[in-house]
């Protein structure tokens, strides 16, 4: 957390969109909370749900009322806890009814955010997600130093961690409902769905659709700080991608917390595992990239960080449900690979891209 000589003077309000609002007022106002994207205390935006219904446990598209919006911001200390943000315009006053639209989102099993909060950048509103009728704290941004620290207190990434660890188990406490405090991963698959990227080089054009990763084993435990923890061994289907992660420093070998008491065991109430894995990728390797081909130079480098969450449930010997995945890259240019066409279309594309995805598994489990 910085302190109040960050603080910015009264903006022109009825000059701004909900736009600036987001990008003038909260985000710094998320920034100096201590997040930052690409981190550890993470902000997502844009984040795509699965089941964009109220209710995760009947998945009825027909039945379950459609979500009225998605939040602005979502903020979040990886497998500790997160918040999300909803931004209103400065010409829109604060509604219930806009309290409940950005409860809904919270509260979405996809999402399990502890904390909402509601601002059109005059007025904030901070909520439990499961206290809809009052805030716990509100402000306006002319007293933002003065509340700063209450703040920070309540959602800060520290604070986060804090809340997480006094409802935390000791290790050796049973993982849930009929299962041990460990477990073995005997197998299972990954099955990936669409993926979808605005960048050039990240355009997969369905080729992951349908594909299926096999998982080879691993195991689920507490870890000394008493979180959740899953070791999995992925078989990657692809080489070429097998290739590039070892070139990046990455294994097929992942580690996903959870902030969660419990695994689940009810579909409603999904438990959400996290993993964060990144690497980088200097320029001028070379890999064989397809089965039977010679290693070939690759001309161009990149870094990059990936998120997955794994939203999912046990039910009988199986640990299933989905998979969201975002991932962000830096592309770092090499020596002239000698094709104008390519080196032209790399000098002419975006040095940073996202790209976001989905997919499905199913693990099964077993007695150590």
């Amino acid at each position: 957390m910085t302190s109040g000589a960050d603080s910015m003077p009264i903006p022109d309000f009825d000059a701004m969109n909900e736009t600036d609002v987001r990008e003038i007022i909260v985000r710094p106002l998320l920034h100096r909370l201590g997040f930052a994207h690409g981190t550890q205390d993470n902000i997502r935006t844009e984040v795509k749900l699965r089941y964009d219904r109220a209710f995760l446990g009947r998945k009825n598209p027909s039945k379950d009322p459609p979500l009225a919006g998605r939040a602005d911001y979502i903020c979040e200390v990886i497998s500790y806890g997160r918040f999300t943000v909803e931004v209103k315009a400065p010409s829109s006053i604060l509604t219930k009814d806009d309290a409940e639209q950005a409860h809904t989102y919270s509260a979405h099993p996809e999402i399990g955010a502890f904390h909402f909060l509601l601002t059109n950048g005059r007025e904030f509103r901070l909520y439990v997600t499961s206290e809809l009728d009052c805030p716990i704290l509100t402000w306006r941004f002319e007293n933002m130093d003065q509340k700063i620290v209450e703040i920070f207190n309540i959602i800060g990434p520290a604070a986060i961690r804090k809340r997480s660890e006094r409802v935390r188990p000791m290790p050796g406490k049973p993982l849930g409902l009929g299962i041990g405090p460990r477990v073995d991963i005997a197998g299972g698959e990954v099955r990936y769905g669409e993926h979808l990227s605005d960048h050039p080089f990240l355009q997969l054009n369905g080729t992951l659709n349908g594909v299926v990763a096999g998982i080879r084993g691993g195991e689920v435990r507490r870890d000394d700080d008493g979180r959740l923890v899953a070791h999995v061994t992925l078989i990657n289907p692809f080489q070429s991608i097998t290739q590039l992660h070892r070139l990046a420093g990455l294994s097929d070998d992942y580690k996903f917390f959870s902030g969660d008491e419990f695994v689940s065991v009810e579909l409603a109430r999904p438990t959400i595992f996290q993993n964060v894995i990144s690497g980088r990728l200097p320029p001028g390797q070379s890999a064989s990239l397809f089965p039977g081909m010679p290693e070939m130079l690759i001309p161009f480098g990149f870094d990059c960080t990936v998120y997955t969450d794994a939203i999912g449930f046990i039910e009988g010997n199986k640990f299933k449900g989905m998979l969201s995945f975002e991932y962000r890259y830096v592309f770092i240019k090499g020596s002239a690979t000698g094709n104008p066409k390519f080196d032209a279309m790399f000098d002419n594309s975006p040095r940073e891209a996202k790209m976001a995805g989905e997919g499905e598994f199913s693990i099964t489990i077993s007695d150590p």
